[in-house]
């Protein structure tokens, strides 16, 4: 019998690789052995013509019209039909209960006849599924309000609506040993580098999980440097965006369940990128980048800036502002160092809170923090006037970046930065963002220089092999 029972994974793995019988009575039997008789899976045999079947799919996921118009009815009144002459697209042949299996719970259905030994399988999937809606990370003023859902055959649908040729190729690939999961490759075939692509799949290919793959286990397959804070790919739920990319030559990486499209390679400068800047003018477009550089260089500047200047270089603030400054720290019985942690932690909770609070109470979160947190702070003389302006600006600052992985970097840089402005002051700070940019001029992305086109190619590349002296960089991948 095919489903006696087990006692070791290589016996299992053998079993798998067999052929179906052909006797229907035993494939159904060992495919509800299979499935440990789940009650959505259905067993269905039926007679025509002398001639016996077994239909078995899970109803579940199935498309069960589907089902009685182009199979079952077919063969009950059409006596000289073959299974791979049914009306369905891409109907197969499969030889090995290990596809058999796998095909069943990809929403395929599964057909045998009496007396021979092929499985017959062709997609009737149904998932269940949310409409296509806007990307709620990713609000846009002007352009497409279009996002990913969940389905992966809607979402290089929705891409196909805005790259209508020849050129785009979608590639499938199966990962996973225990769970396996579907990824797509998508690409223009004369835009995109054949060495990156092959990269890709290799890499894809190599991610051997076993149990469910997480999105932080492929992330780090994605990215040249595995140890690196900085995000090597660029996420979107946006199908205008992902052909933004596609046309400039980047390589896609869809996932099925997921609403999450992988845009490789990448640049730092891509992640300043809003997805409404293409539907802009120039001057518009350069404005508003101009603006989100600002916030950058605010998020992880400004409070070690404070920190330094009141800790050791108080002679660099305008006389009318000394005294203010000075009478405010003057009653703090913390030093600046404290005061800006103690705000910072205090900003990541209130953060944190609001996304994880209910979307009808989360505004409750900006009254509290504003009001109650905000005001009687500074009223019991724990935090200064001053230390609270500069997170706020901080806390505006990091909003303004489009991309919410960079955005979270950027703000725990600014923990260390603190530190060193404290014990250095100035020296420490610009200690701090000279190996913040030394680390950024060595990191790729599949090969591609991190920080063009800001710098020439054949700078960055003198600046990586001088820094291999001097800062160790593992390569992860």
């Amino acid at each position: 019998m095919y489903f006696s029972k087990r006692n070791n994974k290589q016996e299992v793995t053998q079993d798998l690789t067999k052929k179906p019988s052909e006797k229907i009575d035993e494939n159904s039997a060992y495919l509800s052995q299979s499935f440990s008789n789940s009650t959505d899976l259905i067993v269905r045999n039926f007679s025509a013509f002398d001639k016996s079947y077994c239909l078995v799919y899970i109803k579940t996921i199935c498309d069960i019209t589907m089902l009685e118009d182009f199979i079952i009815k077919p063969l009950l009144f059409n006596e000289h039909i073959h299974p791979l002459d049914l009306p369905v697209p891409d109907i197969k042949s499969l030889d090995c209960w290990k596809d058999i299996t796998q095909n069943l719970s990809n929403g395929n259905f599964i057909l045998f006849q009496e007396g021979d030994s092929a499985a017959y399988a062709a997609n009737a999937a149904n998932f269940a599924h949310r409409s296509v809606g806007t990307s709620p990370a990713e609000q846009s003023i002007r352009g497409s309000h279009e996002g990913f859902i969940e389905n992966y055959e809607s979402n290089v649908s929705l891409i196909r609506t805005y790259i209508r040729t020849n050129q785009f190729i979608v590639k499938d690939i199966i990962v996973g040993e225990e769970l396996p999961i579907r990824m797509g490759i998508t690409y223009l075939s004369d835009k995109a580098d054949p060495l990156i692509i092959e990269n890709v799949k290799e890499r894809l290919r190599s991610l051997q999980v076993k149990g469910a793959i997480s999105g932080g286990t492929l992330q780090n397959h994605l990215q040249d440097n595995k140890y690196s804070p900085f995000p090597q790919y660029l996420t979107t739920e946006r199908p205008s965006r992902v052909a933004e990319h596609l046309s400039k030559g980047a390589v896609v990486v869809l996932v099925d369940g997921s609403s999450t499209a992988y845009i490789l390679p990448t640049s730092f400068f891509d992640f300043y990128h809003a997805p409404d800047d293409i539907e802009s003018p120039l001057y518009v477009f350069t404005f508003s980048r101009a603006i989100r550089l600002l916030a950058l260089f605010l998020t992880i500047i400004l409070p070690p800036f404070y920190i330094a200047v009141v800790s050791f270089n108080f002679e660099i603030i305008p006389d009318a502002l000394v005294a203010n400054v000075k009478g405010a720290l003057q009653i703090i019985p913390f030093t600046p160092l404290i005061e800006a942690l103690i705000m910072q932690i205090i900003l990541e909770l209130l953060k944190e809170a609001a996304i994880r609070l209910p979307q009808s109470v989360s505004p409750t979160i900006g009254v509290v923090g504003a009001l109650v947190i905000g005001t009687t702070i500074v009223q019991a003389n724990l935090i200064s006037t001053t230390m609270l302006i500069v997170i706020a600006l901080t806390a505006i600052s990091s909003f303004v970046i489009p991309n919410h992985e960079m955005a979270y970097v950027i703000r725990i840089f600014s923990f260390p930065l603190m530190f060193l402005s404290y014990i250095l002051g100035f020296m420490g700070l610009s200690l701090g963002i000279t190996l913040i940019l030394i680390h950024l001029c060595t990191l790729t992305s599949f090969g591609k220089p991190y920080l063009v086109p800001s710098l020439p190619t054949k700078l960055l590349s003198g600046i990586k092999s001088i820094s291999k002296f001097s800062l160790p960089n593992k390569k992860g991948g």
